[in-house]
């Protein structure tokens, strides 16, 4: 019997909560931080695209959502 190494794509998305002024710096913030620690949600995948067919999961932009506001005012 053989022994094989199996590359498996995967599409998923991670999701980071990080503090910053405005969206732009909270994805480069992101980024910056994400490790495998902050993986949401993952599907293995046979192919990712055929033709102009993609059989990934969406979404696949980022997203940016304010979910506090340490500001006083």
């Amino acid at each position: 019997m053989a022994t094989y190494s199996v590359a498996i794509p995967m599409a998923g998305h991670l999701v980071v909560e990080v503090q910053a002024k405005d969206e732009e710096e909270a994805k480069e913030k992101a980024f910056d931080e994400a490790t495998l620690d902050h993986l949401e949600e993952w599907e293995a995948l046979t192919q990712f695209h055929k033709g102009n067919v993609c059989y990934c999961p969406s979404p696949w932009e980022v997203e940016v959502i304010q979910v506090g506001d340490d500001d006083p005012e």
